[in-house]
């Protein structure tokens, strides 16, 4: 059900990394991501483009093993390391389960787990996070809390046109 856009778009949405391309720790030392291999960016920035589902121009690509890493990579950078206390994490219900789970198992000192972003009503720095398409019900989500002092995390992992139709960039 789901390859029915690719197929559809035929050799347009086509990558192919060459054996012979290194696969370095160090590719791009000049980049954000500096292990990022730079055919690889080009075309991960290309399908973007084809598809339509972020605005790539002026934007760093950065890689992961996954949501869950570049989520945890989101909260740790976005955590103030000199803070009194940690910074509360929401998310609207219904939410992608395992993103309470990840924040607990990590016992991090810079972020918590406070729970749904509806609820959240404390005059303190927060960050939300926010899935659309959302996992589970898969409908597209703005944020939640309307505070200042806080931070956004979209994840738009399902963003994707074999998921939800593409209505503008990310």
């Amino acid at each position: 059900m789901y390859e029915r856009y690719w197929q559809q778009a035929g050799d347009k949405t086509t990558i192919v990394i060459s054996g012979w391309q290194s696969m370095s720790y160090f590719s791009d030392v000049r980049n954000l991501c500096w292990f990022l291999e730079p055919e690889f960016g080009k075309e991960v920035i290309r399908l973007h483009n084809i598809v339509g589902n972020a605005v790539t121009e002026g934007r760093h690509i950065v890689v992961g093993t996954g949501s869950t890493q570049l989520f945890q990579a989101a909260l740790y950078a976005l955590s103030s390391h000199g803070a009194n206390e940690p910074i509360s994490i929401v998310s609207a219900t219904p939410y992608y389960s395992f993103y309470r789970q990840v924040v607990e198992y990590m016992k991090s000192g810079l972020y918590q787990w406070v729970g749904d972003a509806s609820s959240f009503n404390e005059d303190k720095p927060y960050i939300e996070l926010i899935t659309s398409p959302n996992n589970p019900d898969g409908f597209m989500r703005q944020p939640t809390v309307n505070r200042t002092g806080g931070m956004l995390v979209h994840d738009f992992a399902y963003y994707w046109p074999q998921y939800t139709p593409i209505t503008s960039p990310a």
